[in-house]
Order: C-alpha cells, then structure tokens, then sequence
C-alpha cells in the first residue's frame, strides 16, 4: 500500500488538526505550553498523557481525495494513543478524549480545522485552579462573590466526602465551584494537568468553576466571568488556571477555544 494511503486513512479515522497553510513552528510552541516536557521528532510530538501528534503532513490531492478532508487543506496532523508500557496505566478511551480535547483546542487557537468521523464529545465550560495548599472557604468566597450576582455563596459539603466541598447560591448562579482536596482530585481518567510539570507537587488540591452549558452554548459574558473569577482565585491561592481542555490561561479570553 502506498504511504499515503497509510496517512489518509490515519487522517480520515482519528481525530485530525488540518491548517490551509502550514503553521509552522506554532504547534509545537503551543503544546509546550500544554506540557512542558513535550518530546519532539521530525515527524511526531509525544506528550505525557500517552497522545501523539503526527506531522506535519502535506495534504495531496490524492490524500484529500482518500481521508475525506475539505478543500483547501495544504497541512495536517493526526493522533495516535500509547499502548502497552507506555499508556502508564491509562484506559484508551481517556486517552482518545484527551486526543480530541487536544485537536479542538489546537485548531481554534491556530486558526485550524478539526477532521472526525466520530461526532464531537460534550465539553462544559471549565477553570481549575490548582495549588499547592488549599484557601480557607470563606477566603475564597470573599474573591469569588464579586463574580456571583445571584445571591450570598454559601458552602455545600456532603457527608460522604466531609473534606470536599461545593459553592452555590440559593438561585442558579452564572457557574458553580467544586473544591478537590488533594488525592480526591486525581485519578488515572482525569489525571494531574501536564502544564503544572509538578510545580505543586503529585497531589495539588483545586477548584473547578464549571458552567452548566456547554460551551458552543454559552454566553461570551458567562465565559468572561468565569475566566476573570478563576484568575482572581489563582491570584490569591498562588496557583494556576487550567482550562477544560488542558491549557493554562492568563487573561480571560483565553478560557476557552472557539468551537471548531
């Protein structure tokens, strides 16, 4: 078999970043940010959480024609998970997730287009912020209230996990807070963002700030709110913002990729 039939059907079968025109050194600029200790080779990016990225690849006629790509496409990636050894214990479908989480956000940061044969995963709005010590609750109700214009946040616990906690207010306000004490907040589904590179440690403790929509239907307002709220967070606890799909985040429009 040709070579690039292998391409086109890796293309037209897993989640794939396409670009009109090649951006360059832009990939692998970003994805540092997503993890620090990305691995590099001329024709594939390795990343801790067991994805890899595959390219750049030049899109011919003939691979356009057998991957099924829109027109215009001059320059493309495709995923692969790990297996084995590698996979660290991850279950596949984690990784794939992590895979299309990784596509989308690349490609609305970088101007690119997403290639899927699977329909796109429900993403909610989301910020974490993660630190090293936990604040107390009504620290950090103190910075987030100013954010919240649907009541007095209060402190919601359950008796199952008495060191957890959620923040909400008597109507539904514009998101919700959920704080994960350390080890609570890991598991091998979900694990620790690789953009920490272990500044707080294997065990950080953090919030999440979560909207109820998802996120093609969520209000520019609602996202900004979120976004400046999960700053000023961070800024008081010492600790990092993570967007839902990876990446850290400094300003607020930041938060979150456009739907691509």
């Amino acid at each position: 078999m040709p070579l690039f039939d292998k391409k086109a059907k890796r293309l037209r079968d897993r989640p794939s970043l396409l670009f009109p025109a090649d951006p360059g050194g832009a990939v692998v600029d970003l994805l540092r940010r997503y993890d620090p200790d990305l691995s590099v080779s001329p024709d594939r990016l390795a990343l801790g959480n067991g994805v890899r990225l595959y390219g750049p690849i030049e899109v011919t006629p003939g691979i356009e024609q057998k991957a099924s790509l829109p027109p215009g496409m001059t320059t493309a990636y495709y995923t692969v998970v790990a297996f084995g050894a590698e996979a660290k214990g991850r279950p596949e479908k984690a990784m794939w997730q992590d895979a299309e989480r990784l596509v989308r956000a690349l490609a609305a940061r970088l101007g690119g287009t997403v290639h899927d044969k699977q329909p796109p995963m429900r993403q909610k709005l989301e910020a974490t912020v993660y630190c090293a010590r936990p604040l107390p609750p009504e620290q950090v109700i103190d910075v987030l209230q100013p954010f919240v214009d649907t009541g007095k946040l209060f402190v919601d616990t359950s008796p199952d996990e008495p060191e957890r906690y959620n923040l909400t207010t008597e109507e539904r306000p514009p998101f919700f807070v959920m704080y994960w004490p350390p080890q609570l907040g890991l598991s091998t589904l979900k694990q620790t963002p690789l953009a920490l590179a272990g500044r707080f440690g294997n065990d950080p403790c953090s919030w999440g700030l979560y909207g109820f929509d998802e996120v093609a239907n969520t209000p520019a307002e609602v996202i900004v709110k979120v976004g400046e709220a999960a700053l000023a967070l961070a800024r008081a606890a010492d600790g990092i913002v993570i967007d839902g799909y990876g990446f850290p985040i400094d300003r607020p429009g930041e938060l979150l990729p456009a739907s691509s």
